[in-house]
């Protein structure tokens, strides 16, 4: 019975080779777009979750709230580790003090590398975080403090095999035994370092470096938010409980230095535990616009698979009459409803099964470019459960939705009224495939309305005025070797023609300068009143070399007098309440007392999801980062140029450089990418809609071939017949479009306020978005309208 209902199926699917071919197609490019789109989904989510007791480990985020203006930060001073580990709900406490581009090589020297992430880090990383320890002894990675633990990549470009326990690594010109390998970080996880050293060695350089004036040691230092801080907390603790009571102990410790030093502090700072889990998806400061997007990826692919199964539907209910004579037939010699029932669910499987093998062959032939398109190593091979049982659910959704309404419908016929050509009351359903029509281009609507706004903002972003001039400059990051020979290097620099300036900084990357302090002081200063300042240490030459505008004030002059002067913000005297002018204002930075000299105008210096926040520059003039600024015809006569004098003086260690317009550009890549995904399953959202639209259309026609005939015959000219073909079409889609744009107005405007800086939806983009519909509309039936009307009408009436 089952291969006889499928041999017949079979033979109906070929019979109408045309439509289906659309649903085959529709189907097909349906499930190919929403495996894809669920694939990305379930990566995005699958961020830290592969860790043991993922739900356990949290983030410790600090809290700052002046005048109702909150300074989120991840970072917090060295002795909250002791606080957080005498807790009863605390298991392990993990300090995480990471740094960027940095130079590894072997002791002999014979290879010296450069670009690498490393972390200080406690031993107690390795079991709350149990990355996969391809050797060395878990219980003892850091026996002193002149230990480190390479992931296998970074053994294999050191050493060239991953065996190397027991090599010794060169790091800051010290001797470091490598005790252990750990297999690379997985792509889904935020931690990702190259190298990891016990945190012991970074607090003997901060008591050797003098520590913080009367704090010596990192576990004393209340002053230095430096440490990303994880706990793991015991199970069956509550993360809202334990953070309350870490936050009374770390306030009053606060509160006691702050008291020592005459003043209160520490009023409305507040901490909190982010589960690891979120770290991915939401920001410090509870922004979840990743999240967002990932949940409006997950309904564009649950609207995607919708749409398919309206195409079948609706063309399997407009062909019924067609099929009427057939399943009378079928009734009258004996056939039952469950008989016909089944056949009309095989005809959907055996086209489903065509669907389905189509949609894996693009999935195969897609894979490799939208790995590409979305930057992620995306893998059906490292696929967890997750995703089998989100594809496995949306492959049978659709099939059921697909398949069942339609069987019911056309096997419910009644033989009589089936032989005369007539429907019953529940036949005639042009009403339901008219609202299905509907809806499915108030999808595509929605989807116009949401790729215009999103695509604007992305573009936004890209665009801003960051407040410095971002164009032909290239950062260098300087060994000690060069930074112990700065003025002999500026001069060589600026001898060479085609480079315009030369600045000396401690700032890595402009876009994401987290160095901050709240150790500052003036007159005046509020009692309670705590303000987290960005910190940075420049020369004389970084505000005119990377076009920052002084607003008052001038610049630092290059002499021992400023070291005793600052340079703050715009935001930072708004902060302060300082009312112009503002030279001359008393300022302190860790108990060095000193004068404003110039006040500059807001730059951004973090990301551009939250405010520019206040900022303080303070002279240094023997800076780490270089900044070398250039024209667009001699970039590499720069670069060269650069090289030429750094190789002088940095003995052996590698020269790199950034473009900082590169590293913007990097930055913002993942939401650019994210975009652009948007955009690609929208628009197939919209093929696969029209492909819907054409198959009915197609079928319509010709259900009123007679009809246009008659027309002609008549006088009808082709544009009347057109536009009476094409009326019903653009009422559907201007309801559609009515209906879809408040729903994206709302939730777009949900969207954008999780942007420091967003755009305005203007009423040109909801007159674009509808004018988009209508016109994809109007051009899918408008071309099989035109052909229809002028055809012969001698063709439709002959055998009349």
């Amino acid at each position: 019975m089952i291969l006889n209902h499928l041999k017949v199926a079979s033979r109906s699917l070929r019979r109408n080779s045309f439509y289906s071919g659309i649903n085959v197609c529709g189907l097909a490019c349906g499930l190919a777009t929403a495996i894809l789109l669920l694939v990305w989904v379930q990566n995005e989510r699958s961020y830290d979750q592969s860790v043991t007791a993922h739900e356990r480990i949290h983030r410790a985020v600090v809290t700052i709230d002046n005048n109702g203006k909150d300074y989120v930060l991840d970072v917090l001073p060295g002795p909250i580790s002791g606080l957080a580990q005498s807790l009863p709900q605390v298991e392990k406490v993990v300090r995480v003090n990471d740094d960027w581009d940095q130079v590894l090589a072997t002791l002999d020297r014979r290879e010296i590398l450069d670009g690498f992430h490393t972390a200080f880090v406690d031993s107690a990383f390795f079991s709350v975080f149990d990355f996969p320890l391809l050797s060395g002894d878990q219980r003892s990675l850091f026996p002193d403090i002149q230990s480190v633990v390479l992931t296998r990549t970074t053994a294999m470009k050191l050493f060239g095999n991953d065996n190397v326990v027991g090599e010794v690594v060169s790091f800051r010109k010290k001797p470091f035994a490598v005790t252990g390998v750990l297999a690379d970080f997985p792509s889904n996880s935020s931690l990702q370092f190259d190298a990891l050293f016990p945190i012991g060695y970074y607090g003997k350089e901060f008591t050797s470096w003098g520590g913080n004036g009367e704090w010596k040691t990192i576990d004393e230092d209340m002053g230095n938010y430096s440490f990303k801080t994880f706990l793991k907390l015991r199970e069956g603790a509550d993360p809202d409980e334990t953070v309350k009571t870490l936050q009374h102990s770390f306030l009053k410790r606060v509160r006691a230095i702050a008291a020592s030093s005459g003043s209160d502090t520490a009023a409305d700072l507040s901490l909190r535990l982010q589960p690891i889990g979120d770290m991915h998806l939401v920001g410090l400061d509870g922004n979840n616009a990743r999240a967002t997007m990932v949940g409006i990826f997950m309904a564009v692919a649950i609207l995607i698979l919708a749409i398919a199964a309206i195409n079948y539907v609706n063309l399997a209910t407009a062909r019924a009459v067609v099929r009427m004579r057939e399943i009378g037939i079928r009734k009258i010699v004996g056939a039952e409803k469950t008989q016909l029932f089944f056949q009309f669910m095989a005809e959907t499987l055996v086209l489903f099964c065509l669907a389905a093998l189509m949609a894996v062959g693009l999935i195969i032939a897609l894979l490799p470019v939208y790995r590409l398109v979305s930057g992620s190593q995306l893998s059906f091979a490292n696929a967890g459960w997750t995703v089998w049982k989100l594809i496995g659910l949306a492959v049978t959704g659709t099939l059921l939705a697909s398949s069942v309404y339609p069987a019911l419908f056309l096997s419910g016929f009644q033989p009589l009224e089936a032989l005369r050509g007539r429907l019953l009351a529940g036949v005639g359903k042009a009403p339901l495939r008219k609202v299905l029509v509907v809806f499915q281009f108030a999808i595509s609507s929605f989807l116009v309305i949401a790729t215009l706004v999103i695509g604007r903002q992305m573009s936004h972003v890209r665009q801003m005025n960051l407040g410095y001039n971002k164009d032909y400059v290239l950062t260098i990051a300087l060994p000690g070797s060069v930074v112990d020979h700065t003025d002999v290097f500026r001069q060589d620099l600026e001898k060479e023609k085609a480079i315009s300036g030369v600045a000396f900084s401690d700032i890595f990357d402009l876009g994401n300068h987290t160095n901050a302090t709240a150790d500052v002081e003036w007159p005046g200063k509020r009692v309670g009143q705590q303000v987290i300042m960005g910190y940075a240490d420049i020369d004389q030459d970084f505000i005119p070399v990377m076009g920052l505008q002084l607003v008052e004030g001038r610049n630092f002059a290059g002499t021992p007098a400023d070291e005793n002067q600052y340079i703050v913000n715009e935001a930072a005297v708004k902060e302060m309440g300082w009312s112009a002018p503002y030279v001359g204002r008393a300022f302190t930075v860790h108990q060095r007392k000193g004068t404003v000299v110039g006040v500059v105008k807001d730059f951004n210096y973090q990301s551009l999801t939250t405010k520019i926040g206040p900022m303080v520059l303070k002279y240094g003039n023997r800076e780490n980062m270089l900044y070398v600024r250039t024209s667009a015809g001699r970039v590499q006569e720069a670069i060269s140029a650069v090289e030429k004098a750094y190789s002088r003086y940095a003995n052996d260690v590698p020269f790199s450089y950034n473009f900082i317009d590169k590293q913007l550009e990097a930055r913002y890549e993942s939401d650019l990418r994210t975009g652009l995904l948007f955009n690609i399953f929208g628009g197939v959202a919209i093929f696969i809609s029209c492909l819907g639209l054409l198959g009915l259309t197609t079928y319509g026609l010709g259900q009123r071939v007679r009809e246009i005939g008659i027309r002609k015959t008549l006088g009808a000219d082709t544009v009347t017949i057109v536009r009476i073909l094409s009326a019903g079409t653009l009422a559907r889609a201007l309801l559609s479009f009515a209906l879809a744009a408040p729903l994206a107005a709302w939730m777009m405007h949900k969207w954008l306020q999780n942007f420091a800086y967003r755009i305005v939806m203007q009423w040109w983009i909801f007159a674009v978005a509808g004018a988009v519909t209508v016109l994809i509309a109007l051009l899918t039936v408008g071309f099989l309208s035109v052909r229809a009307a002028r055809a012969n009408p001698v063709r439709a009436l002959r055998n009349e």
